[in-house]
């Protein structure tokens, strides 16, 4: 049984297609050995991720990535508003 199938379901996905989709999409569906609902959920699933997962990475050119790291390695800056908190809230101080 695939990873999908196991969990419980709750929410329903309904979509609208042309005769031709629908003939292509259970085409596949058959040359996967599954079903229609499994093809096109794992299928979906899969494009989702990979989009997720494109929008949340961060890709930098060697050079730039040179830059980020130098920019870490570099001591921070106090901030003044954080510097006046500490100053003159004394419980903060004692942690």
């Amino acid at each position: 049984m695939e990873p999908t199938a196991t969990r419980s379901r709750r929410h329903r996905l309904e979509i609208r297609v042309t005769p031709e989709q629908d003939a292509l999409i259970r085409q596949a569906a058959d040359l996967e050995d599954t079903t229609v609902s499994a093809f096109v959920l794992d299928t979906v699933t899969a494009r989702a991720n990979r989009i997720v997962r494109q929008h949340s990475d961060v890709i930098l050119s060697n050079d730039a990535f040179d830059r980020f790291i130098a920019d870490f390695d570099k001591p921070a800056a106090p901030v003044k508003k954080l510097v006046d908190l500490f100053d003159h809230h004394t419980k903060l101080r004692e942690r």
